[in-house]
């Protein structure tokens, strides 16, 4: 890598700035002493009848109490709670505030070019700017023809639909299509490029699929073309002779706009609704409950329902061949300049066929794919799911649910938006913090921009402390989304710091040739550098093991009857196997990796923005010694690298006896699955082979020599283990929770099935080890393209076969949540060998 500027500027001393090498945590043990009083005196009487003098009556004594010390005890303890009442209230202060550096300044120069995009993922097609009280566009679509009425909107992957991007570059261009039945409906998006302006068009074209019987021209489709907005504003609708040509309005963030329609072709009948909506979540029934007639056997809208609406509907029955365009211009800015030529005229046809050729030929150009062998299917396949991923990104604005130790219930982080690209448009669409540093990979290839935004808006989300809550679900339409165990995030939970591969990949992209990205990215870093320091530490400090450079990840259920192995939901690898029965003795090899891994990098960084990298290249070297990794995670027993713990392989899953005491005539009671466990744990390594084991050679931390390497290489390469013609299994097939259910209902997700980015973490490693002298060169140099080619290969064919790249596969075929065009997009790299 071509030395920067910066890299030569002396160190600053700052104390802050040392990372903490892993240490064991101290234990303290108190103590309370306990006391009985003496029995009192009794009092002794002459017994009845005696004859003797009179016994004097003692009264018993009775403790004499001081009312000082009653009161100071009262007062201390009152004291005690009051400052433990506000210990806990500061701390969770501390969890609900943002963290005390200056927020990472967005590139100003982004500022137009990014305002607007297609950053509702969720829905099949939706329209909205980077700003709190934005105006939203976006799609609905029922047919007429059919028996049932179904109405499209959020993306779903039961609606059985072929749909994505087939370009799609980021900024100011977009084009997809969407098979529904009989029919092909494309979306493209289109924004001037022009750094001063901010307007846009969205085109809607209906057309005929081919079918034997031509029923697809006969098809009449009902549209609902939305505009809403976010929060704070107002619109307008524009009639004339009472139907709907546009609307105007303006919001405190965008300011004044309008929006024309433009209609290429003649619908059959067309009506709108301007109604104030109270909620999105309500959307679709204020839709529904705005209809009012059937007339000619179309709906028809009530029209304007209040004075001051914040949604604005547009429908219309059309038939296939219809062309509709949305022209989005603000009133105050100066759309003089050239770009897209005349909005809203004749000629936008051609410039979006010249956006598409354009972005086909920088894509084909950038990852080079027919020049590394690829047919041109095997092309257009990766620049497909290319596309999907990074037109998946969007902008999401809202409060997260945070709990900490010190709150009882709930509490809202602070509000934000984040700029992200996601997993699934289906079923995962908002951001996933240990996700988006596998996207970041791919994207940071096309538009290192992109990433950096991205990025910085992440690293924006820290807290004082330097956590990050590590699945976003901002506003209330992505909060209707999941479900509601999984809302609430806790502040002392982690998820793997997957940033730092992208920030390797920064670092290793840099290009002498373009020294204002390598400017922009280092200026980037030196803002970063004081939050990565801190996320760094929050790690190193939180996140420690029981031994002197252990790591142990928090969050799992020790009380759980119903789980076969208590899922791990912070690594990120949900229902690995770990130890059976969790306790504070476990040590992560994984997570151990992840740490020095990141040392690594925090290091690297460091030396480029003109910091103190000592201290990170100290516990890097400290970590990466392989004496200490395999005294803490190498059995000798098993012959591979594992978690550490008290486990058990006798548990399994049953269903206990129904209680016999039922009332005659009830149907019979089944209780659900529980745990039993047959052999008592005991403390030592997990008998689970897989990705767990595999972290020391993903992430490049065992010795290039090393004779744990050569054994690894070996199990690897076993197909009775983890080896397929498919890629890498997450878990080998002799493990005994290999494809075994966790609970009654919860199948098997990290036990046994492949994932892309797991592979392509290995495909890499394998070239590294393949390109560096040691004794494992050639085998891993040649296991390396076999994978390469074994992943890439099954993955075009279950396109080909479903039209989806998938989140798993099994067996080759692909399973889980489908289009899942986030990590799995990886593929293109793999492909273009970067």
């Amino acid at each position: 890598m071509t030395k920067n500027k910066l890299a030569n500027r002396p160190a600053k001393p700052d104390a802050k700035a040392a990372a903490n090498v892993a240490a064991p945590p101290s234990h303290q043990q108190n103590g309370n002493a306990s006391s009985k009083n003496a029995a009192a005196k009794q009092e002794h009487a002459a017994p009845k009848g005696s004859r003797g003098p009179p016994v004097k009556k003692v009264r018993p004594r009775t403790a004499t109490f001081n009312k000082s010390a009653i009161i100071i005890s009262i007062v201390s303890g009152l004291l005690a709670v009051g400052v433990y009442l506000l210990h806990s209230y500061l701390q969770e202060q501390k969890t609900l505030s943002p963290f005390a550096g200056p927020l990472i300044p967005l590139d100003r120069s982004y500022t137009n070019n990014l305002l607007w995009g297609t950053y509702r993922p969720g829905v099949y097609f939706g329209v909205r700017s980077r700003t709190p009280n934005s105006l939203e566009m976006g799609l609905m679509w029922f047919s007429y023809t059919s028996s049932q009425f179904v109405l499209r909107h959020l993306c779903d992957q039961n609606d059985r639909l072929l749909y994505g991007w087939k370009e799609h570059d980021g900024r100011t261009f977009g084009y997809q299509e969407i098979m529904d039945e009989n029919i092909n409906i494309s979306t493209t998006f289109l924004k001037r490029y022009n750094d001063h302006t901010s307007d846009w068009i969205s085109r809607l074209s209906i057309h005929p699929l081919s079918t034997p019987n031509g029923a697809a021209g006969k098809t009449k489709v009902g549209l609902f073309i939305y505009f809403r907005l976010e929060d704070k504003g107002q619109l307008t609708p524009i009639l004339i002779d009472g139907g709907l040509v546009g609307l105007e309005g303006s919001t405190p963030s965008l300011g004044a706009f309008k929006v024309n329609f433009v209609q290429y072709s003649n619908p059959i009948s067309s009506s709108f609704l301007a109604a104030q909506l109270s909620s999105v979540t309500k959307l679709r029934d204020t839709i529904l409950n705005g209809i009012t007639m059937n007339v000619g056997n179309a709906l028809r809208l009530v029209g304007q329902t209040t004075s001051q609406p914040n949604l604005i509907v547009f429908e219309l029955a059309v038939m296939p061949k219809f062309v509709m365009d949305f022209v989005y211009e603000p009133l105050k800015a100066d759309l003089s300049s050239a770009g897209l030529g005349q909005l809203g005229d004749g000629s936008i046809g051609e410039t979006i066929a010249k956006h598409r050729q354009r972005f086909r030929e920088r894509f084909r150009a950038m990852f080079r794919i027919v020049e590394r062998g690829y047919s041109e299917a095997e092309n257009e396949f990766a620049q497909k799911v290319f596309s999907n991923l990074i037109g998946g990104i969007g902008y999401f604005y809202g409060e997260s649910l945070v709990k900490s130790r010190w709150s009882v219930t709930p509490a809202k982080y602070w509000t934000t938006g984040l700029y992200t690209a996601v997993p699934s448009r289906s079923f995962f669409p908002r951001g996933f913090l240990w996700d988006e540093g596998f996207h970041q990979l791919v994207i940071s290839k096309w538009d290192v921009g992109l990433t950096r935004e991205i990025m910085t808006h992440w690293l924006n989300l820290m807290n004082t402390e330097g956590w990050i809550p590590r699945e976003q679900i901002l506003g209330e339409e992505s909060r209707s989304r999941v479900p509601e165990e999984f809302v609430v995030q806790n502040s002392d939970y982690a998820n793997p710091p997957s940033f730092f591969l992208t920030i390797e990949s920064m670092l290793d992209g840099l290009d002498p040739d373009r020294p204002d990205e390598i400017d922009r990215t280092l200026k980037f870093f030196e803002f970063a550098f004081p939050r990565l320091q801190k996320w760094f530490e929050w790690f190193n400090t939180t996140q420690l093991g029981p031994v002197p450079g252990s790591y142990r990840w928090r969050g799992r259920n020790e009380t759980t009857e119903r789980e076969l192995n208590p899922k791990t939901l912070t690594s990120g690898l949900d229902d690995y196997p770990r130890a059976s029965h969790p306790s504070a003795e476990e040590r992560h090899v994984d997570l151990y990796c992840w740490m020095a891994y990141a040392a690594g990098i925090m290091a690297r960084v460091a030396e480029e923005v003109g910091e103190n990298a000592v201290p990170y290249r100290n516990t890097e070297a400290y970590l990466k010694d392989n004496n200490l990794l395999n005294r803490l995670h190498w059995s000798e027993a098993l012959k591979f690298y594992a978690d550490y713990g008290r486990h058990s392989d006798g548990v399994r899953l049953e269903r206990p006896a129904a209680p016999r005491s039922q009332r005659p005539g009830q149907p019979p009671v089944q209780l659900p699955m529980a745990r039993m466990v047959d052999k008592e744990p005991v403390v030592g390594h997990v008998n689970a082979f897989g990705y767990v084991s595999l972290f020391p050679v993903m992430l490049r931390i065992v010795d290039p020599s090393s004779p744990q390497l050569g054994a690894l290489l070996d199990a690897l390469r076993n197909p009775a283990l983890l080896w397929t013609d498919y890629g890498i299994r997450s878990l080998a097939k002799n493990s005994p929770l290999f494809a075994k259910y966790n609970t009654e209902h919860d199948g098997p997700y990290w036990r046994g099935a492949v994932w892309i980015n797991m592979n392509y973490l290995i495909v890499k490693a394998l070239k590294y080890y393949g390109e560096v002298k040691g004794p494992y060169q050639e085998k891993a140099l040649r296991m390396g393209d076999e994978l390469r080619m074994n992943i890439v290969r099954n993955m075009m064919r279950q396109y080909q076969r479903t039209g989806f790249v998938w989140e798993q596969y099994v067996d080759g075929e692909g399973k889980g949540s489908h289009p899942f065009t986030g990590w799995s997009s990886l593929v293109v790299l793999l492909m273009s060998d970067f």
